[in-house]
């Protein structure tokens, strides 16, 4: 597959060569982030800022006091504190309480900000999305690129996809999932044990020059023997009823 970049900017540094084996999730491009990297900073610090909370709870706490003051002192002695004044002290703890309110709900919207700001700041960084072999390198440090603009091309070659074919027939008895056995055909190669796989796809229409009906599968592959162009047999091993053989094969 070919590695793009998600967004525009200028190239910081791509670390491997043409030919470089990478691991999975290894960082293998960059962006230059500096502007990117302090607005994430900036929207953390404000994520993490509970100040104005910690003040409205503490204003909501000092008004409920002097609201059941209020109120206790009427109890005790009818119409000491004024009812204008009681309802005024009841609207104070209120607005006391949805400040609370306004105080998390703004923290929320901060949170959000830090994660787009963290999810625009990974947008910087390319990771290689599977173990492979660099086969292409597009751009190089301090190039300029546009969103979409290919980076690399990278090669899975622990696993690979392999296809043939099967009479129809045979086709009604298999079924994705279905074990396969690969054996290479090169001449002078000693295959000790077959290459081993399942089978992914069988395709629902006949080929209509061959007449037969396409196969797919992936396949293990130790050591990276198994190369594109080479051909070799596929046995296919259906959960019921003998083993299949595919009719011509292709990596």
């Amino acid at each position: 597959i070919t590695l793009a970049s998600p967004v525009p900017g200028v190239l910081d540094f791509v670390t491997p060569k043409e030919g470089d084996i990478v691991q999975a999730e290894q960082e293998i491009a960059g962006l230059q982030d500096d502007v990117v990297e302090a607005q994430r900073n900036v929207a953390k610090k404000e994520a993490e800022n509970d100040v104005e909370k910690r003040y409205a709870v503490k204003a909501a706490e000092v008004a409920e006091a002097e609201l059941r003051k209020s109120v206790e002192a009427n109890r005790r002695l009818r119409n000491s504190v004024a009812a204008v004044e009681i309802e005024r002290l009841q609207l104070a703890a209120e607005r006391a309480r949805l400040q609370i309110e306004q105080a998390e709900n703004q923290m929320e919207i901060n949170q959000l900000r830090y994660n787009e700001a963290e999810a625009n700041l990974k947008t910087h960084h390319i990771r290689a999305p599977f173990r492979g072999t660099i086969t292409r390198k597009f751009k190089s440090r301090g190039e300029a690129v546009r969103q979409g603009d290919p980076i690399l091309q990278i090669v899975s070659t622990d696993e690979v996809k392999v296809e043939g074919y099967v009479t129809v027939l045979d086709s009604l008895r298999l079924k994705a999932g279905d074990k396969v056995e690969v054996q290479l055909t090169l001449e002078g190669f000693v295959q000790k044990e077959p290459f081993e796989g399942v089978l992914t796809l069988v395709e629902p229409k006949v080929d209509p020059i061959r007449g037969e009906i396409r196969v797919a599968a992936r396949v293990q592959n130790p050591d990276n023997v198994l190369k594109a162009g080479l051909t070799a047999t596929m046995k296919i091993i259906p959960q019921k009823g003998e083993a299949v053989q595919t009719t011509q094969l292709s990596r």
